[in-house]
């Protein structure tokens, strides 16, 4: 039997985390979250894809962003954002750090499923 995709969820609302978390699970995916940035950053090695809230307090998605490429953690990222990311932040984004998705969460559950899938390639 084929090992479970491991996603790692940062965000800061407990909601929306349980949320994403519930979304995922439905569709098979093992998934684990933090509300802590710190903490996701320490377990952004260890996982498949990391869906990374843009807008924390203690630390921002930019900052882990910042430290994941410092640390040369090459995991894929999903950016989720509330308001939907403007073209220039999501090119601001890409160019910094190339390859990485973005998802409003307004998202629908195809679309969480859907970017998820993109970043592991199935």
């Amino acid at each position: 039997m084929a090992k479970k995709v491991l996603v790692l969820v940062i965000e800061d609302e407990p909601d929306v985390a349980e949320t994403m978390k519930m979304l995922l699970e439905r569709e098979g995916y093992q998934v684990e979250y933090t509300l802590d940035p710190r903490k996701g950053l320490e377990l952004a090695d260890k996982v498949d894809v990391v869906l990374l809230d843009i807008m924390m307090p203690v630390m921002s998605g930019r900052e882990v962003l910042a430290q994941m490429k410092k640390r040369k953690i090459k995991t894929p990222v999903i950016v989720v954002s509330a308001v939907g990311m403007p073209l220039e932040v999501e090119r601001e984004l890409q160019s910094k750090y190339p390859g990485v998705g973005f998802l409003s969460k307004t998202f629908m559950h195809t679309d969480l499923a859907k970017e998820v899938r993109k970043k592991i390639g199935k």
